[in-house]
């Protein structure tokens, strides 16, 4: 790392722990240390301008056109492509370090970032009209640097994502595409919009679910705005309903759809994989930015009737130590879980079990340490201007993204037990 980073002049202020800890091992490559140091200075920039951005509920555009030029947001493109062939773990503990600077911003670009990866991956395996589908869509935005961003849930319909209410009706040369989608993460940023969709009067069956790509600007999307998108945490995610009335598909560009009691993830392995481990990753970064500024605080604050600050509380230490071990612990099974999948991708039993496991646990972890983070700070820490209660409402919504814990949990029984996911009567 060179002395002109940005980053080091931010770690000799003490804005930024110089000795931060990563999910990959060391010591770093050059190739590592790029990546990651590109990650910390575009987090020390993102920083300084999360606040408002949470405060107004506001999207950051100027962090997605910074994201594009350095070749962050295309990092995970093949290099043949103009990206740089990034690999699960290196996007993982990419986005650690970038969550700590702005978690809305990173969960947001995650949505494409680990979506690109994904694709490459699954395509791997699909037949070959998927396959060149998904080359023509990569090939696309790769020569205009897009996003892409997309949504399986709906707000309006539980268990939207095995059996949407978002349809596709069968025209002339391809589907109009109706419905709502939510969190639709970084939509203001996007070129690209996805929805999965019940695919009505379909030939092979009536419950045909499928994921479906147009560009934003097509006839019949719309965006609905930062109205649809009031929430607690990650404000700055650009998480937007999007709003589909008769929106043209071409039959070309329909991958083929699945039935519903396979689940709409069938043959997207890598998708769910991918997912899960990143999504770990993210609130990683928030855990971890907390526990920095609960070391901060330790160090400084001090009673007027004592010698020593609160670092020389024994509760405090206990409460920090607490903090550290549930990091590591969460560190070492994103990490676990990159490289299993990377040495053997995984089957989809393994994926529901595996992935649902990583999420799991990396998520309740992080909630557990920011707690643990406001205990410490008593009362400031319930002050915005402080920073921790923004960080306190971004980890929570870890727990939000699928799998929710209870499905996480199902998932996991079913696979040891050997029940079936589409085992009927389903429950008792």
């Amino acid at each position: 790392m060179t002395s002109e980073s940005p980053v080091r002049e931010a770690e000799a202020e003490g804005a930024w722990p110089v000795d931060y800890r990563t999910l990959l091992r060391k010591p770093l490559s050059e190739r590592e240390v790029r990546l990651l140091e590109r990650a910390r200075t575009h987090a020390a920039d993102f920083a300084t301008r999360a606040d408002e951005h949470d405060r107004e509920a506001t999207f950051p555009i100027e962090n997605y056109d910074a994201m594009k030029a350095s070749g962050y947001a295309h990092m995970t493109m093949p290099s043949s492509l103009g990206g740089e062939d990034v690999t699960l773990l290196e996007l993982a503990a990419c986005q650690e370090q970038l969550a700590q600077g702005c978690a809305g911003t990173t969960i947001g670009v995650n949505m494409h970032i680990f979506g690109v990866g994904a694709l490459l991956e699954d395509a791997k395996s699909q037949s070959e009209e998927r396959r060149v589908q998904t080359e023509m869509m990569l090939q696309m935005m790769a020569a205009s640097k897009s996003i892409m961003c997309g949504s399986f849930s709906e707000t309006g319909q539980a268990g939207a994502y095995f059996l949407p209410a978002t349809t596709a009706t069968p025209v002339d040369g391809g589907w109009k595409i109706n419905g709502t989608k939510s969190y639709n993460s970084n939509l203001p940023a996007a070129d690209f919009v996805g929805a999965s969709v019940h695919f009505l009067d379909h030939p092979d069956g009536p419950q045909m679910v499928g994921m479906v790509m147009v560009p934003k600007d097509s006839p019949g999307v719309t965006g609905l705005g930062a109205e649809s998108w009031d929430v607690m945490g990650v404000r700055a995610s650009g998480s937007y309903d999007v709003l589909f009335e008769d929106v043209f598909v071409p039959a070309a560009m329909v991958p083929p759809p699945v039935a519903a009691e396979e689940a709409i993830f069938a043959g997207m392995e890598a998708f769910l994989a991918w997912f899960n481990v990143t999504v770990g990753a993210v609130y990683l970064g928030v855990a971890q930015a907390a526990t920095d500024w609960s070391i901060a605080y330790l160090k400084d604050r001090k009673p007027p009737l004592e010698e020593r600050p609160l670092a020389h509380m024994a509760g405090m230490q206990y409460q920090l130590a607490e903090m550290v071990a549930l990091n590591e612990a969460s560190r070492a099974l994103v990490r676990s879980s990159a490289e299993d999948w990377m040495a053997q991708p995984w089957t989809s039993e393994e994926t529901a079990e595996k992935g649902s496991i990583c999420k799991y646990i990396t998520t309740n972890n992080h909630v557990r340490v920011v707690d643990l983070a406001m205990d410490i700070a008593g009362g400031p820490g319930i002050y915005r201007r402080f920073g921790l209660e923004r960080l306190y409402r971004d980890v929570r919504a870890g727990k939000v993204h699928p799998p929710s814990d209870m499905i996480a949990l199902e998932g996991i029984a079913k696979r040891v037990l050997g029940i079936p996911r589409d085992f009927q009567p389903r429950w008792g």
